[in-house]
């Protein structure tokens, strides 16, 4: 896979942005050179039909090929409305370009069980797996998701919630549903890839668990370390 960089030295976004495909690479465990390029002669830009923000290009492509943008100006938005890409899209095309294959887990409010499947699988199958989560009311991860990841050395603090709505259009290699609710929700999506029988995965919300509070999370999170099994065959 070849990953590029173009950009004008005026932009104030490109230090943030080669930050983010560092960050990128390595969550995904990927050892890839990123080959950057400054379009600062005269009429390089131009030339290049640069459209005004860092330029991502995956094997040739740009990432947002259809963003609008002014030929030549010094600094432009992705569709994020900022001078750069959405983070899981851009981890999504890397992860597929460099052949990592694919799962999304669902659930209603990405705060539990998907956050600790997304993060489980990311941790233990980096390199041949890239794993996603999102729900259709987003409530925010659960501070006890991560202390009960932290448990068994995993840092989520940085893992953001997500709407499935941002993932449209994508496919997956395999889509999990959690819970019925998301089961049930999950017909509306057909495109998303390949269903996964939720029975396999299923596992009780430790919100509604009547236990102590820090319990049902930890026993959670090795709970899901259960179905990293069936994903690490692929």
């Amino acid at each position: 896979m070849r990953l590029e960089l173009r950009y004008t030295p005026d932009c104030p976004n490109l230090q943030k942005v080669r930050v983010l495909l560092h960050e990128t690479l390595q969550s995904l465990g990927l050892e890839l050179s990123l080959e950057e390029m400054e379009l600062s002669a005269p009429g390089k830009a131009e030339a290049e039909a640069f459209p005004g923000w860092p330029i991502i290009r995956i094997d040739g492509q740009d990432l947002e090929p259809e963003s609008p943008g002014n030929v030549g100006s010094g600094c432009g938005i992705y569709k994020t409305g900022t001078g750069a890409p959405e983070e899981q899209l851009l981890k999504f095309k890397i992860a597929q370009a460099a052949g990592l294959k694919t799962v999304l887990f669902i659930c209603t409010g990405n705060a539990v069980r998907s956050q600790m499947a997304e993060a489980l699988v990311n941790h233990f199958l980096k390199g041949r797996w890239a794993a996603f989560s999102a729900g259709f009311l987003p409530a925010g991860i659960s501070p006890l998701v991560v202390t009960a990841l932290k448990e068994i050395g995993i840092d989520a603090a940085r893992q953001p919630t997500k709407h499935l709505d941002l993932f449209n259009g994508l496919t997956f290699d395999r889509v999990i549903t959690l819970c019925s609710d998301a089961d049930r929700m999950c017909t509306f999506y057909p495109a998303y890839g390949n269903r996964v029988p939720p029975a396999l995965y299923r596992s009780s919300d430790p919100v509604h668990l009547r236990l102590r509070l820090e319990s049902p999370f930890s026993k959670t999170s090795r709970r899901y370390e259960k179905p990293v099994d069936p994903l690490s065959g692929g």
